[in-house]
């Protein structure tokens, strides 16, 4: 496909439809500091081995961390590099867009593979070829769910689930005609049965709760199933970490209609804030209220396996305003990464690693809360992240950390007024004993606040 630049007057007509002065508008959601407002100082007349010798020298002024305590979404896990050597077979690759079997069977294949790993670790029955990232996935369900409940226009939101992903449902959900988002409190950080027992109506369609949640907790999805189901409503379950199915029964095992999330850690690095894997998986009774894609496997006229796209209006690629969704592609190679991933630890691999998700995470806990101003928050079950109250000098302990290219874990003040000097710690398996231990080290040497 060729690429076919716009003229000014394009431009201009595009900038005016949408009621904007000029293309820097779009950008007001980027702080005004983190804006470059003049050319990249790059050598004007350079060759491209010099102006590759000055990005590189720019990029090693990023501080280079030794070792992240920071999740809250976005986790950095061990990649195989037998990952990076496969991923780019052109087996996986074929020529066109998956609607074509007869020339798309290698992408038409990792995508079913993908479809019945997630199927399998969530408990449900189908699964879409993937969404954008676990914000997107969330509306998807959210939109699934009416549709599904139809004469239903509420979806309650648990304050659990991630703030960006409840940025998205305000931005993409709320505004449809007739939609409402209502928030459901928490209590000891987690879903607050009392407050959902109370807003659980008959406009309700669903309840979307953290599996395990923003702050780590994981939550009791068998309990709060029975009062959403005797309302009539559905229960989704939102996991922003996907390697806690490793450790975590099965959401549609526990009570869940739907699980939906983000499934970047499988086989896939942070990278500076993506690319991300949205999941969705539902039950058979919803599954042609999907959205995107689903990959069907047949046998062709000769006995022969193969696998075509079913389920899959052509309004999702032509008749957009008759879609049921906005989503008509996959995240094809991240997904692509997240199958090999799941192949190569298979069952037991992945429960390890999962295991030692845990097991860490529970060691820093434990050594942190020797330090004296370190204090629980809430004693609830917890996956790799947890939170603790910091009593000392925010500020002093991040530059300690900062400085010895340590990155701490997130202050949750940012999000969460009741959680002010609180932060959220998280470990993986990349966590050593002694990168817990110098963590341990470094805090204690920070001075403790003077009442």
């Amino acid at each position: 496909m060729r690429y076919l630049p716009s003229s000014p007057a394009e431009d201009r007509a595009l900038l005016d439809t949408i009621g904007v002065k000029n293309a820097e508008e779009l950008l007001v959601g980027i702080p005004e500091p983190l804006r470059l407002k003049r050319p990249l100082d790059l050598p004007t007349q350079g060759s491209e081995q010099e102006v590759a010798w000055e990005m590189m020298r720019m990029a090693n002024r990023n501080t280079r961390f030794c070792a992240q305590f920071l999740g809250a979404g976005a986790y950095d896990h061990y990649v195989p590099a037998a990952i990076d050597a496969m991923v780019s077979r052109q087996e996986w690759f074929t020529a066109y867009t998956p609607y074509q079997p007869e020339i798309s069977q290698g992408t038409l294949q990792h995508i079913f593979e993908y479809q019945t790993l997630i199927c399998d670790l969530a408990g449900l029955e189908v699964t879409n070829a993937s969404l954008y990232d676990g914000g997107t996935a969330c509306v998807e369900a959210a939109l699934m769910a009416v549709r599904v409940q139809k004469k239903r226009n509420t979806v309650l939101v648990s304050r659990g689930i991630h703030p960006f992903y409840r940025r998205v449902l305000e931005t993409s959900f709320a505004p449809h005609d007739g939609l409402k988002l209502v928030e459901v409190a928490l209590k000891d950080g987690l879903t607050d049965a009392a407050d959902l027992q109370a807003k659980l109506g008959p406009d309700v369609a669903a309840v979307l709760v953290g599996y395990p949640n923003f702050l780590g907790a994981v939550e009791d999805l068998t309990a709060l199933a029975g009062p959403v189901h005797a309302a009539g409503a559905l229960l989704i379950s939102v996991t922003q970490e996907a390697l806690a199915f490793g450790w975590l029964e099965a959401p549609g095992k526990v009570g869940a209609d739907m699980a939906c999330g983000e499934a970047m850690s499988f086989g896939n690095k942070p990278n500076f804030g993506g690319p991300f894997l949205g999941f969705l998986a539902v039950k058979d009774a919803h599954k042609r209220e999907i959205p995107g894609r689903v990959v069907g496997q047949t046998k062709d006229l000769d006995g022969r396996t193969g696998y075509v796209l079913t389920l899959t209006a052509r309004e999702q690629h032509i008749r957009r305003d008759k879609a049921t969704s906005n989503i008509c592609s996959n995240q094809g190679l991240v997904a692509l990464r997240a199958d090999l991933f799941l192949q190569l630890a298979g069952p037991e691999g992945l429960k390890g690693l999962a295991a030692q998700n845990a097991a860490k995470a529970q060691y820093l806990r434990s050594r942190l809360l020797e330090l004296p101003d370190m204090e629980p928050v809430a004693e609830v079950p917890f996956f790799n992240e947890f939170i603790l109250r910091y009593t000392g000098d925010m500020a002093a302990m991040q530059a300690a950390c900062l400085k010895e290219s340590l990155l701490p874990g997130l202050d949750l003040g940012r999000f969460y007024p009741e959680y002010e000097g609180c932060l959220l710690w998280c470990a993986t398996e990349l966590h050593t004993r002694p990168m817990i231990e110098s963590l341990v080290e470094i805090l204690a040497r920070v001075p403790s606040v003077v009442a």
